[in-house]
């Protein structure tokens, strides 16, 4: 003991070095206890698939703690994906939702995936603030995934969609969080998360009618990857709705850094992709920079960053007086600070119409 204050005494950045390693050890060991928790208390990794109560709990660890932030980025990335399949991007374009109101397009349909899944993590959330059981919530909770869910299968009920166009998009909903993260996030996904993914959204493909989706991982990435390479094409209708994605998600940025970002975005596509949306090659410097960027964020979470305590969740923990719920931050311009109802979302031509509606039940 003697000489560890010696050292530290006539090395004064020694304590600073030796402070920094312990912090460092305790986020580590910190950062990995919520999965070292799930996997012994479930420790066969195929357990999930036969029940979907566990995969929901898996699940939202993976949405509302470990990952908020790449998992919704990849889901975002998931829908964009869709767009280089023509048969998708020809029917979006022919709304006019993205070229009329591509934000409201975007929130409604964030909005809707959100209630679909955060309904664990609203209660995990209210639990935890509230420190007791909101039974009435649970059930709310379940009402709300319930009517998303329908409001959903209303609103694909309005065009004709093609099975497989259905099916691949339920892939890449399973498939692009556990790339994206496995890649870019502090830590990859393990097979219990992964099964846990891919018993959740088997569960509500089926409830939307999709059929015929593969059982395991490997099937559904196979099939993925066969649909894609025969579909993923370059059409106008793709490039339409790519930009018009991509204006969005710059709308932040200032006008003259737009045509960097769209170089930005780039990076982050595949070669398939870049010819289907008629996007340049981006510079292999540029790159490298962009998945530097990414990794060194993985490296400061992982080793600099405590693990998140309480549950990350966008929509609300309860109506407002006026049954609206009010999203707990916007990613663009506010459009609910009054609220929304579930089985209003979507198009303007639709509200009123649908399931839960009330001049739907006249």
């Amino acid at each position: 003991m003697d000489t560890i204050t010696s050292i530290l005494s006539s090395y004064p950045l020694a304590k600073y070095v030796v402070g920094l390693a312990l912090y460092v050890g305790y986020v580590r060991s910190q950062r990995y206890k919520r999965i070292r928790g799930l996997e012994a208390k479930y420790p066969d990794p195929t357990l999930p698939l036969r029940n979907y109560a566990i995969a929901k709990e898996i699940s939202s660890s993976i949405n509302n703690f470990e990952f908020p932030y790449l998992n919704t980025v990849s889901l975002e990335f998931a829908l964009f994906k869709t767009y280089a399949i023509p048969s998708i991007s020809a029917l979006l374009a022919a709304t006019k939702q993205f070229t009329t109101d591509c934000l409201k397009r975007a929130e409604d349909t964030a909005l809707l995936l959100l209630e679909i899944n955060e309904g664990h993590g609203r209660h995990l959330g209210r639990c935890m603030r509230e420190g007791k059981v909101d039974e009435a919530e649970v059930d709310n909770d379940e009402r709300r995934r319930v009517a998303a869910i329908e409001r959903v299968n209303f609103l694909h009920g309005q065009y004709k969609i093609k099975q497989g166009d259905y099916l691949y998009t339920l892939a890449l909903f399973i498939l692009e969080p556990s790339t994206w993260i496995g890649q870019f996030d502090w830590r990859p996904l393990t097979l219990l998360e992964k099964n846990a993914l891919l018993c959740v959204w088997t569960k509500q493909g089926r409830e939307m009618g999709i059929e015929n989706i593969p059982e395991t991982l490997e099937e559904l990435e196979a099939w993925s990857e066969a649909y894609e390479a025969e579909h993923s094409r370059y059409a106008k209708s793709n490039v339409a709705i790519a930009h018009a994605t991509i204006d969005l998600l710059l709308s932040n940025a200032p006008k003259f850094l737009h045509p960097f970002g769209y170089k930005v975005v780039s990076c982050l596509l595949t070669d398939r992709l870049r010819v289907a949306f008629d996007l340049p090659q981006p510079p292999r410097v540029l790159t490298k920079v962009v998945h530097g960027a990414l990794y060194l964020r993985a490296f400061f979470i992982r080793n600099f960053m405590l693990p998140r305590h309480y549950p990350h969740v966008r929509t609300a923990y309860r109506a407002n007086k006026d049954g609206g719920y009010v999203p707990q931050y916007n990613k663009w311009k506010p459009l609910y600070s009054q609220g929304y109802k579930i089985e209003e979302l979507g198009p303007k031509k639709f509200v009123g119409k649908g399931p839960g509606c009330p001049a739907h039940e006249i």
